[in-house]
């Protein structure tokens, strides 16, 4: 089985990732088949790089993604793409969607002028 997932680069607390495919069985580190692109989480926003005609190429084939990886194909459109109209594909990948939480906008925070002051009563 081939698997896309995350190579881990960079230094000390100062992580830097490939994107790569590679066999399943190898280690987190081992022999990639392919580099697709780069995710540097360090960054403000988080910078993703990844080549989407061969990340498509290896969805078609078969090759299964890792949570993290189906993550940075749903921000840069990939998974969408790849998903289309076709229902199988929904279905392979509707487990994962409980594992990937949607992050809810931020709501206001309230202040104390906005919240109404209860009086005691004496």
């Amino acid at each position: 089985m081939v698997k896309i997932r995350l190579k881990r680069q960079g230094q000390t607390h100062r992580p830097f990732y490939r994107i790569i495919v590679a066999k399943a069985e190898g280690g987190r580190n081992g022999a990639a088949i392919e580099t697709l692109g780069t995710y540097n989480p360090i960054a403000q926003p988080a910078e993703i790089k990844l080549n989407q005609e061969r990340a498509m190429h290896w969805l078609n084939v078969g090759a299964q993604p890792t949570e993290t990886v189906i993550y940075l194909l749903k921000k840069t459109g990939v998974l969408e793409q790849y998903i289309g109209d076709n229902p199988a594909r929904a279905k392979r990948f509707k487990s994962l969607n409980k594992a990937i939480p949607v992050m809810p906008e931020a709501a206001p925070v309230a202040t104390e002028e906005a919240a109404p002051k209860e009086e005691s009563a004496e």
